[in-house]
C-alpha cells in the first residue's frame, strides 16, 4: 500500500462481534486495494475488540476504543474522518457486507468526476444469516418518487437531487453503500453529532448543498436488518419525529423548495406519523401523539396544514386506543 492511502475505510462497531468476520472478509476481498482500515469500537461489551486483536490486527491501520459509549453513530463517523488520511471515505458499518467490486466502481466515479461529493450504490437488506430478504426492497422504497430512475446509473447536481427527491425521504438508505470525497465531507461541516436517527439524512443534504451525487444501480451493498434498541427508543421517545422535522426545516431554509414540493414534504411527515403510531417498535399513546401534533404545528403554521395535523391527531389517538383495547 502507498504511504498515503487513497481510501480510508472506517469500521464503526458496537457489540457486533458476530458479524465482524463477514465484514472483514468483504473488505479484504475488495479488488481495489489502496486503502487503510480504521476500526472504531464504541465501548462494546462483547468480544469485538479481542476478535480484532486476535484475527485482524495486521490489517487494521488504527484501532480506537472508546472508554464509554458515544451515544450516537455520527460521533463515530466524524471521529473516523478526523483520523483518516485518504482522499475518499468509506464508512463500512460493522454489521454490513458488500460485493468485491464496490470500492473499484465507486473510486472510479469519484476520480473521474471531481464535482461529485458522494457516490452510493443500490443496497439490499439481509437477515442475520446474510440471506437477502427481498431483491425489490430498495426499488419499492423509492418507487413513490420515481418508478424507473433508480434502475440505472445516474449523476445529478446536489441541490437538484435534494429539491426533487431527498426533501421527501432519505433515498440513501445505508451509509455502508456510500463513498465520500473527504474534502466534501469536511466542507459540509461533518455529520450532526447531536442527532441519533436522522443525522445521516441531514448530513447527505448538507453535503449536497455544495457537491454533486452519483448512483450505481448494481446492488453492491448489503445492509443487515435487525431491530435495534436505539431505533425502538427513538420512535417511542419521539426523537425520530423531532429529527425528521429538523431535517425538513433545514431543507426549507437552505434549498429553494417549490411550494408543491413543500406540501409533499408535509404529507410525507403525516404519513410517517400514521405509520408509526402503532408498529413493530411499539405503541404511541395519547401524550406522545399530542407532543407530535405540537411539534408539527411549530414547523407547519398554515391553517390548512394545522387542520390536517389536528385531524390526524384525533385519528391516531383513536387508533392507539383501539390497539391498546384489542391487546387486553
Amino acid at each position: 500500500m502507498a504511504n498515503t492511502p487513497t481510501v480510508s475505510i472506517i469500521i464503526p462497531n458496537y457489540n457486533y462481534s458476530r458479524f465482524l468476520d463477514e465484514r472483514f472478509r468483504s473488505v479484504l476481498a475488495q479488488t481495489y486495494r489502496d486503502y487503510e482500515i480504521i476500526f472504531l469500537d464504541d465501548a462494546s461489551t462483547d468480544n469485538s475488540v479481542e476478535l480484532i486483536r486476535e484475527k485482524y490486527s495486521s490489517y487494521v491501520t488504527r484501532l480506537e476504543i472508546n472508554p464509554s459509549n458515544s451515544g450516537s453513530p455520527f460521533v463515530q463517523w466524524n471521529k473516523g474522518v478526523r483520523l483518516s488520511r485518504g482522499e475518499y471515505i468509506w464508512i463500512a458499518e460493522a454489521d454490513d457486507t458488500c460485493a468485491p467490486d464496490f470500492l473499484e466502481r465507486a473510486v472510479s466515479i469519484l476520480r473521474n468526476n471531481p464535482s461529485v461529493g458522494l457516490v452510493y450504490c443500490h443496497t439490499l437488506p439481509i437477515n442475520t444469516e446474510g440471506q437477502i430478504l427481498t431483491e425489490h426492497f430498495y426499488l419499492n422504497y423509492v418507487a413513490d418518487l420515481d418508478a424507473f430512475r433508480w434502475t440505472s446509473d445516474f449523476q445529478n447536481d446536489g441541490k437538484s437531487e435534494v429539491r426533487e427527491y431527498l426533501c421527501l425521504k432519505n433515498t440513501i438508505t445505508n451509509v455502508s453503500g456510500v463513498l465520500f470525497r473527504r474534502s466534501a465531507y469536511i466542507k459540509a461541516g461533518y455529520a450532526p453529532e447531536a442527532m441519533r436517527m436522522c443525522g445521516d439524512w441531514m448530513f447527505y443534504c448538507r453535503l449536497l448543498r455544495y457537491d454533486g451525487i452519483a448512483y450505481i444501480s448494481i446492488p453492491l451493498n448489503f445492509h443487515r436488518q435487525h431491530v435495534a434498541k436505539q431505533t425502538v427508543n427513538s420512535v417511542l421517545d419521539l426523537t425520530y419525529f423531532r429529527e425528521f422535522l429538523q431535517v425538513q426545516e433545514y431543507l426549507i431554509e437552505n434549498f429553494e423548495i417549490p411550494s408543491f414540493r413543500r406540501r409533499n414534504m408535509f404529507h410525507r411527515f403525516i404519513r410517517e406519523w400514521d405509520r408509526l403510531v402503532f408498529s413493530g417498535y411499539g405503541r404511541i399513546g395519547l401524550k406522545g401523539n399530542l407532543r407530535i401534533a405540537q411539534m408539527t404545528m411549530v414547523h407547519y403554521v398554515n391553517p390548512d396544514e394545522r387542520f390536517v395535523i389536528f385531524l390526524h391527531f384525533l385519528l391516531n389517538v383513536l387508533k392507539s386506543m383501539i390497539t391498546k383495547w384489542l391487546k387486553k
